[in-house]
């Protein structure tokens, strides 16, 4: 009765360990590269927003930093954001995704009823200060990345895949195009699709939702007429650039006349209609010249890489597709509003992130990155140690396996599929004694097979002790006669003991 009351302690010692073990990983370092590019880019968004605002600042409001104090608030609000996501551990927002999502809906619902009518549409709450489909953007990527992290291969069934993954995104993409806003509802649509086929989509399923998106937008631009206005005024662009709306005709000549080095900041000549918010990329390219604006395209792309080298190097499926997504979200709207100031793609209403004048698009970008920070944070640090000693106590065929991208030398057409067929991966209880050769062997065999294929093999953990020990015991009996030794050396633990056979 005495050794059991001692044993107790040491019994539940054992379970806190694991717990906490299950908790994660030792936190790591942060993204330091992904830190400079995104300081670099807003410290570049600060200086053109005042240098190509303050004449009309001046002009409206007597006051020359009108619009760069403004700006500059919802830095620092952004700032308090990102360091907030950062040193949050990014695996908790799985269980926040749900109440974001309903709060998501509620907030584009509040727009179609409650917004202020701006130019013929309804996009902003409390006035013109908050834009909720700017911080739609991440928390959709957020719910979107949960729920196919969560569906593992079950994700190729049309009902569990493509039908509610259907039904979900027509939702939200409905509420948005209403207000209406037609460019960030197909930025959220094909970022979502990105996430689809990262998870491991059937292509027919792409191809059937590539269609209905395609027929989706036809439909809209032809019963909305701002956008069909755009269209028309894209296609006479294209037939003669002389022909083109107003706003696209000063851009280019902006773009000119800017030359190799530029005209000089806070020259205040581009004569650019939105010269501070939608239209930014042409100011940089007047005042910066060719060089300025080459320089933002290194610098999203320098950010593009190093989000996805994030993602690739977590761990965990669910920050795998979260990170793609984020990394996929700011560097297809930066494409977008780049190409719209180049005369590639007909006019929108995107602004370029982090440097364009406004606060909620550059709230949710350093919310965003902050996410990505986290994920470098949380995602590929190494386990602590109680919780990478009982993963590498776990024999064959002990869990159920799931497959994780490795962009190698030949393999860079690998996709991040099955890698969700475990629901949770909880490290396996101490077991009662160390992990026997043969154990090892084993597990060494399987990860030089995974290796060689492209992809790198996890185990979830036994749910129980004793089932553990059996699947060990066989482990060590099969290796043994495959080798030609004795059962019975196989078999016998390390005391001299016999194991008896499972009856």
């Amino acid at each position: 009765m005495a050794e059991e009351n001692r044993s107790t302690p040491v019994r539940r010692t054992q379970r806190g360990a694991g717990w906490r073990a299950g908790l994660g990983r030792a936190p790591g370092q942060f993204d330091i590269w992904l830190l400079v590019i995104t300081a670099a880019l807003v410290g570049l968004g600060l200086v053109m927003v005042f240098s190509a605002s303050f004449t009309q600042a001046n002009r409206f409001f007597d006051q020359p930093t009108y619009y760069l104090l403004r700006q500059l608030r919802w830095v620092v609000l952004g700032l308090l954001t990102m360091v907030g996501l950062a040193f949050f551990d990014y695996r908790h927002l799985r269980n926040l995704s749900l109440l974001m999502m309903a709060g998501t809906v509620l907030m584009l619902l509040a727009v179609l009823i409650f917004g202020a009518e701006s130019l013929g549409s309804r996009r902003h709450l409390f006035g013109t200060s908050v834009q909720p489909s700017e911080i739609a953007k991440l928390t959709i990527i957020i719910y979107i990345a949960y729920w196919l992290s969560s569906k593992g291969s079950r994700l190729k069934d049309v009902s569990d895949g493509l039908a509610p993954f259907a039904v979900l995104l027509g939702m939200v993409a409905l509420l948005i195009v209403l207000q209406p806003d037609i460019d960030t509802t197909a930025l959220i649509v094909f970022t979502a699709l990105i996430m689809f086929f990262v998870a491991g989509a059937d292509g027919k399923q792409l191809t059937i939702i590539l269609a209905i998106a395609a027929l989706t937008f036809l439909l809209v631009a032809t019963r909305f007429s701002y956008a069909s206005q755009r269209v028309d005024d894209y296609m006479s662009f294209l037939r003669d650039p002389t022909l083109g709306s107003d706003q696209m005709q000063s851009v280019m000549q902006a773009l000119a006349r800017g030359g190799l080095f530029g005209a000089g900041l806070g020259t205040g000549e581009s004569q650019v209609q939105l010269p501070f918010t939608d239209s930014i990329y042409a100011v940089i390219g007047f005042e910066l010249g060719f060089v300025g604006a080459l320089g933002v395209v290194l610098l999203f792309g320098a950010l593009a890489l190093r989000g996805l080298r994030i993602a690739l190097r977590c761990t965990d499926p669910f920050g795998q597709i979260l990170g793609i997504g984020v990394t996929a979200w700011i560097t297809m709207q930066a494409v977008l509003n780049m190409g719209v100031n180049l005369g590639v793609l007909p006019f929108s209403g995107l602004t370029l992130p982090f440097i364009s004048y406004g606060g909620s698009s550059l709230l949710a970008c350093m919310a965003g990155i902050g996410v990505l920070l986290s994920i470098s944070r949380h995602g590929s640090s190494q386990k602590a140690p109680a919780a990478q000693a009982a993963l590498t106590a776990v024999p064959q065929g002990a869990g159920a396996d799931y497959a994780s991208l490795t962009l190698g030398w030949r393999h860079w057409r690998t996709r991040l599929s099955h890698f969700g067929r475990a629901r949770s991966v909880r490290p396996a209880r101490p077991a009662a004694g160390r992990r026997s050769s043969a154990s090892r062997a084993v597990a060494g065999s399987r990860t030089a097979a995974a290796s060689s294929h492209g992809f790198t093999v996890k185990s979830a953990s036994a749910p129980r002790v004793d089932q553990l020990s059996r699947r060990v015991t066989r482990a060590k009996r099969t290796i043994a006669r495959k080798t030609g030794a004795s059962r019975r050396s196989a078999s016998a633990p390390a005391d001299g003991q016999r194991i008896p056979r499972r009856r």
